[in-house]
Formats: C-alpha cells, sequence, structure tokens
C-alpha cells in the first residue's frame, strides 16, 4: 500500500508540474533587467521603441540633438538592426511590444556605451535571433562568433562602424552594445545569484512599477549621474558630486518632446523614499530675489517654502554638522532672533567657476526686516570675535558694509545642511535682501552689480525665466547655459573638452535648463533649446548714438563719474589748454574748469559733506584738487605736495566707510605721502622716504582678515613694501620680487581658510604670489622667447579680475589667471596700451590701443574682433555692460570730441 501511494503521489504531482509547464506557470522568462549592472547611469525602457524613436527624429529639436555623439552612436545601432532584419519595418513588427531597455554605463577612463537589452516574450521573436545570426549586413566582413561563459556571442562588423557590434542571446533576453564588455558584464550578472543589478539595487524605482508605454520611462540613478558627471569635470564638481551621492538622488522620468524643448516628467526619491514634502500654505514666486540676482549667474536654486520649517523637508545628508558650532548657534540669543525673522524663502547662486573646488557662491535671503536680521549677524560675529571689535574683518565697497563671520559653514549649520561651500561668510545687504558670501570677492560683485542694474531684475529675459519657472513647486534649480557651457569646457576633462568644443553648435543650442521638485515628491525637467543656428563667429556692430566737440584737442579721459542724482554717468575730459570738462550721459556740458596742469592717474569721487552728494578728486603733477559737480573748488583746495616733488599716482582711502578720507600718493621718486582730507600731512607719510625708487604701480590699502590693514607700494626695481596704517614696514626690508617689475599687481582672494594672495609678474616673466605675511607661495616661469618678450597684468575696470598679457616679437597672447591661453593675436604696433573689462562669464572684452595709429581693437574672450573695422581713438576708452539692455556703451576720445558708441549683443 505504502509504495502504490508513492506511485500515485508522484503521478499526481507530475500531471499537475506538466499541466503547469504548458500553462507556462513555471516559465524561468527574465524581465531584461537582471543583465543590467548598478553602474548604469540611466536605464530607458519602453514596449515600443522603433515607434518612439520615429516620433522622437520627427520632433524639430531632432535637428540639434541627432549631432550629439551619444544619441548619433544609439542611431547607427538601430539602423544596422533595422539594416540586418531585413529593413521594410521587420524591426517594428519584431521589437513592438517586447520589453526593450536602453542603458548607459562607464566603461573606461572617460568612455561610456550603451547596451541594448530586449527580453522577449514570444515564439515569434525567435525568427529575429535568427535573422540576426544568419542574415549579416551584405557590405559588413560577416558574422564571427565566440563563447563566453558558455553563452555564445556574435559579432557583426560593418564597413561604416570602427566597432564590432556584439549581441548575445541568454534565455530569452537579447543584449547588443559596440562594447562586448558591456554584453559580457550583462550575462555575468544574470547568471550570478550574488552580485545586485540595477533593479536590485535601486527597487524604489520599481514599486510600484508603471506600465510601460510608447512614451517610455528613463530611471535615473544619481550615484551613475554623479559618475558621469566627475569622469566629464575630472574630478572638479565635488560639491555637487557629494550632494548628488550622499542623499542617494534618484528618479523616474518620462520624457516627452515639443517644438523647442526636451521634458522629462516623474517621481523623484531620496535614500529610497519619495521627495514628499510636507509643507503648509502657499509657495512664494521667487520673484523678489531678481533685482539681486547678478547676471553673472551659472546656477540658481531656489528654495521656496511659506515659512522657514520647510527646510526641515529637504536635509543635506552628506553635511555633517560639527557640534561645538551647532551648540554655540543654539545658545545665541542673535542667533535665536535672526532664525525666528527668517522666512521660507532662499536662492543660492553658482557663479563662473562652480566646477572650481572652491566656487564662488552667493546665498540670498529675503526675511522679515532685512536690517535687523543683518544687525543679529553682525552682533554674533561680534561674540565670535570676543567682542572685541578689532578682530571683526569689515571692509566697504559701493558705499556697502560687508563683514565676515568666521564660522565653518554657518549657513549649512542654519538650514538643514543645506548651502555647503562655506568656509567663511562675508554679509551685506543690497535690494533689501541679506547675501552672504563664501568669499569677499564674490561679495563685491554683487554689490556692484547690483549697483549697475546688471541684474535678472533689469533683463526681462531673465526675468521672464523666473516668471516661467513660477509653478508652484517650492524647489526649483536654473541653469543659464550660456554661462555654464563655457564653464564646462573650461573645466572639463582634457579627453571631453575637445568633443564639447567640436559640437559646440550643438551645446550652445541648449538655453536654459529648469528643474522643479513638487511637495507631492513630483519632478520636472524642462530643457530649453534654440532652433536657430548660432553664429559663433558674429562681429557686432558698432553704431555712433552721440558725440560732443569741444574745439579743442583733448589730452585726458574720458573717466566715468557717477551721476550721484540719478545713478547715470557722467564723463570728465581735459582738453590741451587744461581746462577740465564734465559731460552728461546725454553730451550736456555741466562744467568747464580751467587748472594750471595735466591731469594724472585716475579721477575719484567723495562725499566731502557726508550728505550723499559726490565731488571729485584728483591730481596733477603738483596739487590734490577737489571740485563739486559744478566745478568750485572745495574748501582748503587745492592741495600742494612738498617742493621738488611730483604726484605720480593718487588713490584715495576710506578705512571705515565713514568718509573719512586718506590721499594715498606716490611720487616720481617713489616717496609715499599720506594727506588727510583737510590737507594735512599725517606722521608716518611726511614723506615716507623708502629708497626703493619709482613705483611701477598705485599705491593700495588692503585689509587681511586676522592680519589687519596694509598699505602697499610695488616699486620698478622689484622691491615690495608692506606698511601698517602709521607708515611702519611691517616686512622687514621688504620682499625682492626680481629685477625689476613694470606692472600692476591684482589681489586673489583667499577661500576655505586660505589667506588672500597679491599677485604680480616680474620683468623676466616669473608669475609670484605671495600672502600678507610676505611669504611667496608660488612662483612659475612663463614661456619666454627671447629676452624682449614682455610681460603685463592687467587689471579690470574695478580690479576685481585680471588677466596676463604677454607680448612677443610679432605677436600677443592673453591669459587667465591660472595662465591658461584665452587666445593669440597678431602685434599690430610696437607701443601699445590694454584694457581689460570683466561683466562676468561671456561678457568679457579685451581692448588693445594702438598708439601709433590711435586705432583700438576690441576681442572677446575667445580672441574673436568684436568691432569690424578698428575705433579711433588718441586717449582711453571707458566700457559700461547693462544687462537691461543687453549692450555695452563704449565711450572715447579722438581729436578734440568725445564719442559715445552702442554694442548690441
Amino acid at each position: 500500500m505504502k509504495n502504490l501511494l508513492v506511485i500515485l503521489l508522484v503521478l499526481v504531482f507530475g500531471f499537475i508540474g506538466f499541466l503547469l509547464v504548458k500553462s507556462d506557470f513555471f516559465n524561468s522568462k527574465l524581465n531584461g533587467m537582471e543583465v543590467i549592472s548598478p553602474n548604469a547611469i540611466f536605464v530607458f525602457e519602453t514596449n515600443d521603441p522603433v515607434g518612439y524613436w520615429n516620433n522622437l527624429v520627427n520632433q524639430p529639436v531632432w535637428e540639434k540633438l541627432h549631432n550629439i555623439p551619444a544619441l548619433a552612436t544609439v542611431e547607427s545601432q538601430l539602423i544596422l538592426l533595422d539594416s540586418v532584419t531585413g529593413k521594410n519595418g521587420n524591426l517594428d513588427k519584431y521589437l513592438k511590444g517586447q520589453r526593450f531597455r536602453l542603458s548607459l554605463h562607464p566603461t573606461g577612463k572617460g568612455a561610456f556605451g550603451f547596451l541594448i537589452a530586449v527580453a522577449f516574450n514570444n515564439e515569434q521573436f525567435l525568427e529575429f535571433i535568427e535573422k540576426l545570426k544568419s542574415s549579416p549586413n551584405q557590405e559588413g566582413k560577416g558574422l564571427r562568433k565566440r563563447l563566453y561563459s558558455g553563452v555564445e556571442l556574435y559579432e557583426i562588423q560593418s564597413e561604416a562602424e570602427s566597432q564590432a557590434f556584439t549581441f548575445a542571446l541568454y534565455e530569452n533576453v537579447l543584449m547588443g552594445s559596440h562594447t562586448s564588455f558591456l554584453v559580457e558584464d550583462g550575462i555575468r550578472y544574470a547568471k550570478s545569484l550574488e552580485l545586485k543589478n540595477f533593479k536590485q539595487s535601486y527597487p524604489h524605482l520599481f514599486q510600484p512599477s508603471k506600465p510601460l508605454n510608447s512614451q517610455g520611462v528613463l530611471r535615473l540613478s544619481g550615484e551613475g549621474f554623479a559618475a558621469l558627471v566627475n569622469e566629464l569635470t575630472a574630478n572638479n564638481a565635488e560639491l555637487l558630486l557629494r550632494k548628488l551621492r550622499e542623499n542617494k538622488l534618484s528618479a523616474n522620468l518620462i520624457p516627452s518632446f515639443r517644438d523647442s524643448s526636451l521634458s522629462f516628467s516623474g517621481q523623484f526619491f531620496t535614500d529610497g523614499k519619495s521627495g514628499v514634502m510636507q509643507t503648509i500654505g502657499d509657495t512664494p514666486n521667487g520673484m523678489s530675489f531678481a533685482p539681486v540676482i547678478s547676471n553673472r549667474a551659472a546656477w540658481i536654486t531656489q528654495y521656496l517654502f511659506p515659512n522657514f520649517s520647510g527646510f526641515n523637508q529637504v536635509p543635506n545628508r552628506a553635511f555633517s554638522p560639527r557640534p561645538l558650532i551647532a551648540t554655540t548657534l543654539e545658545e545665541s540669543e542673535e542667533i535665536k532672533a535672526y532664525i525666528n525673522g527668517l522666512g521660507g524663502e532662499a536662492t543660492m547662486v553658482l557663479e563662473e567657476n562652480l566646477f572650481d573646488k572652491n566656487p564662488n557662491q552667493i546665498l540670498l535671503l529675503n526675511p522679515e526686516n532685512t536690517e535687523r536680521r543683518y544687525k543679529n549677524l553682525e552682533k554674533f560675529a561680534l561674540e565670535v570675535s570676543q567682542d572685541d571689535s578689532t578682530k571683526l574683518f569689515k571692509e566697504f565697497f559701493m558705499g556697502k558694509e560687508i563683514f565676515m563671520l568666521d564660522i565653518e559653514e554657518f549657513p549649512a549649520h542654519i538650514f538643514k545642511g543645506n548651502f555647503t561651500g562655506f568656509s567663511k561668510s562675508y554679509i551685506s545687504m543690497a535690494g533689501g535682501h541679506l547675501i552672504i558670501g563664501n568669499s569677499l570677492k564674490t561679495v563685491k560683485n554683487l554689490l556692484e552689480d547690483h549697483y549697475n542694474d546688471n541684474t535678472w531684475g533689469k533683463s526681462l529675459s531673465y526675468k521672464d525665466i523666473l516668471k516661467d519657472q513660477n509653478n508652484g513647486a517650492p524647489v526649483r534649480i536654473i541653469v543659464n547655459n550660456d554661462r555654464f557651457y563655457p564653464i564646462l569646457i573650461r573645466n572639463s576633462d582634457p579627453s571631453w573638452s575637445p568633443v564639447f568644443q567640436k559640437y559646440e553648435p550643438v551645446f550652445r543650442s541648449f538655453d536654459w535648463l529648469n528643474i522643479s521638485i513638487f511637495k507631492e515628491g513630483n519632478a520636472e525637467i524642462k530643457l530649453n533649446i534654440n532652433l536657430g543656428k548660432a553664429d559663433a563667429n558674429k562681429q557686432l556692430v558698432l553704431t555712433e548714438s552721440n558725440s560732443t566737440d569741444f574745439g579743442k584737442p583733448l589730452i585726458y579721459g574720458p573717466s566715468g563719474i557717477r551721476n550721484f542724482n540719478d545713478k547715470s554717468t557722467d564723463f570728465l575730459v581735459q582738453d590741451e589748454d587744461h581746462y577740465i570738462h564734465l559731460v552728461s550721459e546725454e553730451g550736456e556740458k555741466v562744467f568747464a574748469q580751467q587748472i594750471p596742469g595735466a591731469i594724472v592717474g585716475e579721477v575719484h569721487q567723495i562725499d566731502y559733506y557726508k550728505n550723499g552728494k559726490l565731488q571729485l578728486v584728483f591730481a596733477t603733477q603738483d596739487f590734490i584738487y577737489a571740485l563739486d559737480r559744478y566745478g568750485n573748488l572745495l574748501p582748503g583746495y587745492p592741495i600742494p605736495v612738498e617742493a621738488g616733488k611730483e604726484i605720480a599716482y593718487l588713490n584715495v582711502l576710506d578705512y571705515d566707510n565713514n568718509r573719512n578720507y586718506r590721499f594715498f600718493v606716490g611720487t616720481k621718486d617713489g616717496d609715499l605721502l599720506l594727506f588727510d582730507q583737510k590737507g594735512n600731512l599725517l606722521e608716518g607719510w611726511n614723506p615716507n622716504d623708502n629708497n626703493s625708487g619709482p613705483l611701477s604701480y598705485l599705491p593700495s590699502h588692503h585689509r587681511e582678515a586676522g592680519l589687519g590693514d596694509f598699505m602697499i607700494s610695488i616699486h620698478s626695481n622689484g622691491k615690495l613694501n608692506l606698511y601698517n596704517r602709521r607708515g611702519e614696514l611691517r616686512i622687514g626690508g621688504g620682499v625682492l620680487l626680481g629685477n625689476g617689475v613694470n606692472t600692476g599687481f591684482a589681489i586673489e582672494e583667499g577661500s576655505n581658510n586660505e589667506p588672500s594672495k597679491l599677485v604680480t609678474i616680474n620683468e623676466e616673466g616669473e608669475v609670484i604670489k605671495l600672502n600678507f605675511k610676505g611669504e611667496i607661495t608660488y612662483r612659475n616661469q612663463l614661456l619666454r622667447p627671447d629676452t624682449d618678450t614682455r610681460f603685463s597684468l592687467v587689471n579690470d575696470q574695478s580690479k576685481n579680475e585680471y588677466v596676463w598679457v604677454v607680448e612677443e616679437y610679432n605677436k600677443l597672447k592673453v591669459l587667465r589667471p591660472n595662465e591658461q591661453q584665452l587666445f593669440e593675436m597678431s602685434i599690430p604696433s610696437n607701443d601699445m596700451e590694454y584694457k581689460y573689462f570683466s561683466f562676468g562669464e561671456g561678457n568679457e572684452i579685451f581692448a588693445v590701443l594702438d598708439k601709433v595709429q590711435e586705432f583700438a581693437y576690441l576681442y572677446n574672450a575667445k580672441g574673436q574682433l568684436i568691432n569690424q573695422k578698428p575705433i579711433s581713438v588718441s586717449q582711453s576708452l571707458w566700457i559700461h555692460f547693462s544687462g537691461s539692455d543687453n549692450a555695452y556703451t563704449l565711450v572715447t576720445l579722438f581729436g578734440d570730441k568725445l564719442y559715445e558708441y552702442k554694442i548690441p549683443l
């Protein structure tokens, strides 16, 4: 009976098993994800790949997209498959309804490859496999076959393709790639019981699974995308990469196409969880930030919560607060008051160097009562300085106070880990907003741009971008490709930089990238594409808009002067009879005043009466003059210098922005004098006879955090002297920079706890950087083809940026501060002057003034000539950029006339 029972059980279960097999219940078909490794940057899925592709190539945007190498590779693979299957729509017939996956993988240093994986679900698909095996391209080199891990691999080599197309069938999954390694890797993952594939590594992207459709779905891994960015930028984007990796960002996105845009919408995940944000109240529109977002901005991140508690919904897991700092902030009454006054609106702006180790960053806040919040932080900074005001670093620029808060990652400690990259915080106010920069230079740039209306609020096109983004999303990212693309080229890996440059017309056609993350956890990405043809070598046309005749040849100017009444610009010039003329922006002559001598150096402005009205200060070789806007001398002026001494340079200083001015004078012999605004020589400077010889540049003042004030003089014999405000040498004996220096210097503001550096170049072409302890931190010899090669450092109009100029026998080279060449040009004459104007990435003009022929040539940052024919210039020129008009204004002198030109972009 027992044996009979066993036999019956075997028969019953065998019959059940037979039925289950016949009904495909135990069918071991794979879904195709088993062959995709977790290092995939993305996986695109669709059940109608040919239909999807045909839809894409019929879109207007395809005219731009098809030139991208990655898409061209995919196109060639599909064309090959179509050819192999006999064309006539066979490929569509075979692939439609199957589970099609396209994944992108890193395959080596700077190299990436696509893997196609198709999981078939019917026997008809076997016909397609047989066609692949038996019907290779007739023009090809035939079909080769080999084994890998017991699986047959086939290679098709066509005449048109440099790489063979490898494909294999593992169970019911067909894999194919131009990179055979990816097919082999797919087999390895499918066979392994230990290795986790993409789906197992990111299960949240598949639960709940969304049904595939003709649109398809893009499954994106933040870690994979970080690997892609890392390869493209040669490890230059660590700040961005750390956020992607540590926060474990991922998304399921559905692509769609419109006439001039490519968009993706879907679900956003953080650490495997949906990015849902619990916020109560209406989302602000973010428009209040427009007047303080500089046109230099390349990347903007906006947080627009109804209140400050919204930041609890978006913590940055890549940031670990420091316990001591966190405790200090929690115990400070000033910080408590500061936080209580903060709203939920914040905008982070990254500028030209966003891929650098320490990118320039500006955090813009719109709190309740901005001035009170500013005072809260200023008092807290004083607490950090142990209530010693002499230890609290302050600087003044464009009439605004800037103070430094020496708390590492201060914004991140306040905003739940967001806004990292602030080793120190430099704080000021502009346009009713609180601004926090991670460097002094960044804050100064913003204050200057705000004053000059070089902001999004004054640019209709930029302002419209903010309006277009007003979609209720509390987190928004805006990337301006006009600014971003040049940065990408400059910071890309050497193996990728040529690719970006080769396909520049394609990448330049991308206008704006807008990313919105909604409180429901949904994400929307939109890329605007300019379908027109960009003219990379377009020459701008200079149109004369105004001219003013003075009747006598002009020997000085034009000097742009700020009109305190309406913020317009007046221009000061001087004729051969030493008459000084002030002319309004419209060409109206304000005054003419004769003085006994020619102006030397720069023209400055002071608020002598401390009432907001500005006066002019300049020097002749014998006197310091101060005139009001109507040409009247101020009381006690002109101020004479000691008999026998001639002024070579005049600088105006205001140490603490209290309008107690100092006039810092350098004589032709190199002596230094310091006057107060009443004309009194100050102790230690009456004169300061340093025995170092003539100056090579304007004597200056610099304030260094932790070290105090420095008075700087650099001399043509190569001697650098650093003094305190009493005229005492801070570095005994000075610093010898070489056998001679015949150019200026620049100050590179410190970042990430590094001190500021003074930068210059000596006559031998040796670039020298030293800190304000007198320690030389960098030396590098530039290429010097012959002994007659001349080297210069040329500051921009604000002395915030600079370029190197190398003048050889018959050519001129212009280099960036990092000594990389910007461009090269032939030399028009042997007597030239250089001017550099910088208004942010992409808005740079380098002017070459030919003093022999009295011509000026204008070049952009690529070395392309801007003006079709040279401008006639007998003295100097002045250039201003207007973001609201999207145009340059150029003012220059020739003969007895002042000319104004407009240069539209």
